[in-house]
């Protein structure tokens, strides 16, 4: 009898060794379980999936100007020297009315001229209308105005501004663009100056009403 409880006493103690081995094991595994499911699920829940396969995009390389910017040496600006050339027209005026401008000062006018003149060897005759504005604070002297100018068979029109300095002596030199515009018939003598840019010099003589203008194509 002893010997059968002995045995049962025995067979009880492995089997609760073996139980709590068992639980053990199991728990362990449940965790485990637990754990890959939270960060499976974590990482799924931080996971984006586009809707669409995103396309490779390759930048267009810059094409570069005839202008590039690298052309300019800014390196030292005073060296980008430009020189204009000999005068491709050269052009003399007479003053043929002055007419004071009403609510200005008083040595601001409306001036009508003409003259001759020459450009690229070609003769013309020129008229032209503008104003005369006299800054009182400096003196300087602002105009723009229209010429015409004139051959045997064609006809072209330049607008023109210009800023100037009048010296105690009367005399006013200007510094001024001319944009030719392109009325100049089709194949006509002028029509080389069509859609034409000019800067100019020019002096003028208040007291005698005359002036020279000399100019320069830029190209």
């Amino acid at each position: 009898m002893k010997n059968l409880e002995m045995n049962y006493e025995k067979n009880v103690g492995t089997t609760s060794r073996i139980t709590a081995t068992t639980a053990t094991t199991v728990t362990t595994a449940l965790m485990m379980l637990v754990s890959v499911t939270i960060v499976s699920s974590f990482s799924l829940s931080n996971i984006i999936i586009p809707n669409a396969v995103p396309q490779l995009v390759i930048a267009e390389k810059p094409q570069l100007s005839v202008n590039s910017i690298k052309e300019i040496n800014f390196s030292s600006p005073f060296s980008n020297s430009f020189s204009l050339g000999t005068p491709f027209l050269v052009e003399y005026d007479n003053t043929t009315s002055l007419k004071a401008i009403k609510n200005t000062g008083p040595k601001n006018f409306d001036v009508t001229f003409e003259g001759y003149g020459t450009v690229n060897g070609l003769r013309y005759r020129d008229n032209g209308t503008g104003i005369y504005l006299t800054n009182p604070v400096d003196g300087s002297v602002y105009q723009k105005g229209v010429i015409e100018l004139k051959t045997d068979s064609d006809t072209i029109e330049t607008t023109y501004e210009s800023i100037s300095r009048k010296s105690d002596s009367g005399i006013v030199l200007d510094n001024g663009i001319m944009i030719f515009n392109a009325s100049s018939s089709k194949g006509g003598e002028l029509s080389f100056l069509n859609n034409t840019v000019a800067a100019y010099k020019d002096i003028l003589d208040l007291r005698r009403g005359n002036l020279t203008t000399i100019a320069w194509e830029w190209k």
